[in-house]
């Protein structure tokens, strides 16, 4: 995965002309603009998708993101979940506290002014140096944690046994955190790419300039690519891949055999209800006894199973989902940004075409960390129940409190003891 400083393409044909432009009194001009029809396209694709398109996903992302930490903190609270369900919520909450940090930085990034020169160490200097490469440890950690939770659900799903003795809440805990870690370990080489140049004017004036490091060659920025490549994009691609048609495939399985039972149990329940009698009152026989005993508690037990089994198949959904996004939008534009570092490495000159189609693919990927919200809606019932809940806490409070209002006043109270009213 690229540095977010190749992410975001800005637009410098307005910038500074530098100590030359000063000291001369701005005699000099810069070169005219290419205004060629596929250079005025790039440009017009440019504004769309990364000054309009970009801050508007990364604005819906912060809300977003912020109402899944809410509803999957509350659901972490207050439902009873199994221990397979609290691990992937675990995931989840993690994943929207990277997504909610890419987000935020991200929008900070295209909103702040750009320019080539500056007079002044100020915020908005050393942003513009190392903000990308904060940007790129959420985006790689993103990934990673998607990864981590796809794995885990594939244990579940596949290999239920091996997953009891496998996932725990505190293995899961310490897994988010050494992702957390790892990634910006593995990030720390993309602070120290760029410096700041400071350049003393003939007037005085001193202009500090971000530029490339001299000991970071071509040869070594290619390596760190290929390696960068190999570990964030390939790999994470390869294993959601795997893993997500392993569980597509057991989910189909399942649905099956689950249709095939229904009509099975369907075509029986005549001849299981002839031969089988109700039992109202105790009976003497105790093996009797303990047979209608285990019968009720096995219906009992049955609704709270088939309650457990729906949560699983949500949560089992909402990651599958999640995976088909990331590989829908996230997967083109890393393969591409791959390509497009290796034809400009050996082009001189720009390229309009793969310009217009890294605008569109970066586009793509900034969704991708922003509308996991709506995918939940979507797909996760219990999400959406939570979601109700809590924006309707306040109205269903009320209509309860006037309910009450109303029936007092009416004199239409009900007895608490209703068995003892004669």
């Amino acid at each position: 995965m690229l540095p977010y400083l190749d992410f975001l393409i800005r637009n410098h044909s307005k910038k500074m002309a530098g100590c030359l432009n000063r000291s001369l009194g701005n005699m000099t001009t810069e070169p005219p603009p290419d205004l060629s029809p596929q250079a005025v396209l790039e440009r017009q694709i440019h504004f769309y998708f990364m000054e309009v398109g970009v801050p508007v996903v990364c604005a819906f992302g912060l809300v977003g993101n912020l109402l899944n930490l809410l509803v999957l903190t509350k659901e972490k609270i207050h439902r009873s979940l199994t221990k397979m369900e609290k691990s992937a919520h675990l995931g989840l909450i993690g994943l929207a506290v990277s997504d909610f940090m890419f987000c935020l930085l991200a929008l900070l990034f295209t909103l702040m002014p750009s320019q080539s020169n500056y007079t002044e160490q100020n915020a908005i200097l050393y942003y513009e140096w190392l903000g990308s490469s904060l940007i790129t440890v959420f985006i790689i950690t993103s990934t990673w944690l998607i990864v981590v939770m796809a794995g885990e659900r594939y244990l579940a799903v596949c290999h239920p046994f091996k997953a009891r003795k496998i996932i725990s809440l505190k293995k899961t805990k310490i897994t988010i955190f050494l992702v957390y870690m790892l990634c910006m370990i593995f990030s720390i080489p993309l602070f120290f790419e760029n410096i700041l140049k400071k350049t003393k004017c003939v007037d005085n004036t001193v202009l500090y300039e971000i530029t490339a490091r001299k000991e970071y060659g071509r040869d070594m920025i290619a390596l760190r690519r290929m390696i960068w490549a190999l570990l964030f994009d390939f790999i994470p691609c390869a294993a959601l891949l795997y893993f997500n048609a392993c569980l597509i495939y057991k989910i189909h399985r399942a649905k099956k055999l689950r249709k095939q039972m229904v009509n099975g149990h369907d075509g029986n329940r005549c001849r299981f209800n002839s031969t089988t009698t109700s039992v109202t009152t105790p009976t003497s026989d105790p093996d009797l006894y303990s047979t209608v005993s285990s019968k009720t508690r096995s219906r009992l037990i049955k609704p709270k199973r088939k309650q457990s089994d729906n949560a699983l198949n949500s949560v089992t959904a909402t990651l599958v989902a999640v995976v088909v996004l990331f590989l829908i939008l996230v997967s083109p534009s890393e393969v591409l940004k791959f390509i497009y570092t290796k034809v400009t490495n050996e082009t001189h000159g720009k390229n309009y075409t793969l310009l217009m189609i890294k605008h569109v693919t970066n586009f793509m990927q900034a969704l991708n960390f922003s509308v996991n919200f709506v995918l939940y809606c979507a797909v996760n019932k219990s999400f959406r129940k939570t979601l109700k809940n809590i924006f309707c806490f306040c109205d269903h409070h009320s209509t309860h409190y006037h309910r009450s209002h109303n029936d007092v006043k009416l004199g239409n109270m009900v007895p608490l003891f209703k068995n003892n009213v004669s």
